[in-house]
C-alpha cells in the first residue's frame, strides 16, 4: 500500500511517500500548480489514502485542497503538525542552507506521514 503525506503551505507543498510502513521524503512543489500534480501522482502511485499536516487552525485552502482531492475516492486524513517544522530543520541541520530550504517542506511531510502511520499500525 502507498500512501502518501503533505505539508501544506501557502508557497510550497511538502511531498512525502510510504509504500507500506516508512516514510521518505519525495518533493517539494508549488502551492499554486499542485492540484494537477497531486491528481497525477494519486493515480501513478495508486495511493490508498492521503495524510496533511494542519494546524489547530488550517488555511481555509487546506481544506479546499482536501476536498478536491476526496473527489479520486481517496482517503483524507489531517495530522497535527505543531513542530513538524521544527523538527524537520533539526533533521537538516548538518546540510546546506540552501539544502536546507528545498527538502524543509519534504521532511516535514515525511514526519507528518510517519506519524500518522506509526499511530495507524497500532491501532490495527
Amino acid at each position: 500500500m502507498s500512501y502518501l503525506g503533505l505539508d501544506y503551505g501557502l508557497k510550497h507543498i511538502g511531498i512525502a511517500i510510504a509504500e507500506d510502513m516508512l516514510a521518505e521524503p519525495l518533493t517539494t512543489i508549488p502551492t499554486d500548480t499542485a492540484l494537477s500534480a497531486l491528481r497525477h501522482l494519486i493515480q501513478k502511485q495508486k495511493i490508498k489514502a492521503v495524510v496533511i499536516g494542519a494546524s489547530d487552525h488550517p488555511h481555509p485552502t487546506v481544506h479546499e485542497l482536501a476536498t478536491q482531492l476526496s473527489s479520486l475516492n481517496v482517503p483524507i486524513y489531517f495530522v497535527d503538525e505543531t513542530l513538524t517544522s521544527h523538527d524537520a530543520r533539526d533533521v537538516l541541520q548538518h546540510t546546506s542552507q540552501t539544502r536546507r530550504k528545498t527538502l524543509e517542506h519534504a521532511v516535514s511531510a515525511t514526519l507528518i506521514l510517519q506519524s500518522w502511520l506509526d499511530r495507524h499500525h497500532q491501532s490495527h
